[in-house]
Order: structure tokens, then sequence, then C-alpha cells
């Protein structure tokens, strides 16, 4: 069974082109936002197996989306996408327990890591 996404990102042409690629895939995008404000709504109404999240955004960070879901779902899985591999970055994720996909980023690892 194919897994459930939403990807969450800032720019329109990222989240176009996941979007395409998964489902080219086989896995089942259920919703896309721009923000994480929208990450959080998204997630709560359709509680999909995994959240791909960008970090830098406006109206909400990935960071914020992260806390705020997490509340909802502690078990959440979520995975950052993000161009931002400061240690800073790295070391906040780990404690949250959310692995990172650098940008730009091969498709075949983000497949992997949803089907993981």
């Amino acid at each position: 069974m194919s897994k459930s996404v939403i990807v969450i990102d800032d720019d329109e042409d990222t989240v176009r082109l996941f979007t395409e690629f998964l489902e080219e895939r086989g896995v089942n995008v259920v919703g896309n936002g721009f923000n994480g404000t929208a990450a959080v709504k998204l997630f709560k109404e359709t509680n999909p197996d995994v959240v791909l999240i960008d970090l830098n955004m406006p109206n909400g960070s990935g960071y914020y989306a992260i806390k705020k879901i997490q509340e909802v779902n502690p078990k959440a899985r979520i995975v950052a996408v993000s161009a931002d591999s400061n240690y800073t970055t790295e070391e906040k994720l780990e404690k949250l327990n959310i692995p990172l996909i650098q940008k730009p980023f091969k498709m075949d690892q983000v497949i992997s890591i949803i089907n993981d």
C-alpha cells in the first residue's frame, strides 16, 4: 500500500515538482502547503503517513509546524527538506528526531526515507 504524504515548501515550483515525482513513484500526495500554518492545518485534515517540510518559510516556519504537529501526534513522521545545513539546524532536528534531506536532493533518497 502506498504511503500518504503532504508536501510543504514556500516555493511553489518545488512543491509541484516534488508532488509530480512522488505520484509517479506511487506515493499518495494528499496535500500541499506553502507555509507552516498550512502544514499544521493539512496534517490535522489528512493525517498523512509522512510530512515533507521545508524549514525556512514565512507564516510559520518549519520548526513552528513541527512543534505543532508533534503536539497533535507525538509519533508523526516528519522529514525536513532544506538547503540550510549548518550545525545548529542539524542539532535542532536531531533533538526533535527529524531526519534532514539536503537541497538539492536526490529523489531516490526521498523515496527511500518515505518508504522506510
